[in-house]
C-alpha cells in the first residue's frame, strides 16, 4: 500500500493531537501550581483553622448545640483541608473525594434547623 506525502502528514498530525492530550495535565493542576492555587491553599488552611475554633467551642457547649458545633466544625475541616492540599493531588485521589458530601450538608441543615425552633 502506498502512502502519499499528504496522508503521511494527516497520520502524523493525528498522532500528534493524541499525544498532546496524554501529556496535558488537569486545568485543576495547572490551577493548583499557580499563584492562584497558592492563594487558596492559603485560604483553605485557614478554614481549617477555624473549623479547630469552632471545635473548642463545641467543647464548652453541651447538648445538641454542641453535637450540632461539632458537625459543623468537621464539614468546615473537610473543606478547608480539600483546598488546603490542592497542591497534593495525586493519580489514586480525588480532591472531590475529600469534599464533604451533600448528605453531610442535608445533616447540617437539619440540625441547624431544629436549634433554630
Amino acid at each position: 500500500m502506498k502512502i502519499t506525502r499528504r496522508q503521511l502528514t494527516r497520520i502524523i498530525e493525528k498522532e500528534m493531537i493524541i499525544l498532546e492530550q496524554e501529556d496535558r495535565e488537569s486545568e485543576l493542576r495547572e490551577f493548583s501550581q499557580g499563584r492562584g492555587g497558592n492563594n487558596v491553599r492559603k485560604a483553605g488552611g485557614k478554614i481549617a483553622s477555624a473549623a479547630s475554633m469552632i471545635q473548642q467551642e463545641a467543647q464548652i457547649q453541651t447538648g445538641k448545640m454542641r453535637e450540632t458545633l461539632f458537625n459543623i466544625s468537621e464539614f468546615v475541616e473537610k473543606v478547608g483541608s480539600s483546598l488546603a492540599n490542592l497542591g497534593s493531588l495525586s493519580e489514586e485521589s480525588s480532591m472531590a473525594d475529600d469534599l464533604p458530601t451533600v448528605a453531610e450538608l442535608k445533616r447540617l441543615q437539619k440540625d441547624i434547623q431544629k436549634l433554630e425552633r
